[in-house]
């Protein structure tokens, strides 16, 4: 029995498809993934903050500036709480600092010294609170980590 014409033609292009994408890596393993985990800042500020101030989280990752960019912006929620939420990569070790941006105001300890960088280690989706007790003199921005 002769075979069709459209059959003759499944017989040449179901090969060579396949093939194609034999040769297009179709077939290879997926890249490697590293798992992030959703990472919530939750900053209580001074009752002295203003309402419209943009209070940044500037730290090692590059999610946050990588300690000399703008950093990453939180959102007020309500008076004197701000909060925002990145993707970090799972077992990381994060440090941070606390600014108001508009004026590079850094946060500082209730006795009016430089606060030590917040650090913590990602092991999944996870909340980091912080509080400022008031926030230092304007500057001209972050200083440059090593």
């Amino acid at each position: 029995m002769p075979l069709s014409h459209a059959a003759k033609w499944l017989l040449v292009v179901v090969p060579l498809a396949g093939a194609v994408l034999a040769g297009c890596g179709a077939i290879e393993p997926p890249p490697q993934q590293h798992p992030h985990a959703t990472v919530t800042f939750e900053v209580t500020v001074p009752a002295d903050t203003p309402a419209d101030a943009v209070v940044l989280v500037v730290g090692s990752d590059p999610s946050l500036g990588t300690d000399t960019a703008q950093g990453f912006q939180l959102r007020r929620q309500r008076e004197r709480l701000y909060s925002g939420s990145v993707r970090l990569a799972v077992g990381s070790e994060v440090s941070f600092e606390l600014w108001v941006g508009d004026a590079w105001r850094p946060e500082l300890a209730m006795d009016g010294s430089p606060m030590s960088r917040h650090t913590f280690r990602v092991e999944g989706d996870m909340t980091v609170p912080a509080t400022v007790a008031r926030w230092g003199a304007p500057s001209s921005g972050p200083p440059p980590r090593e």
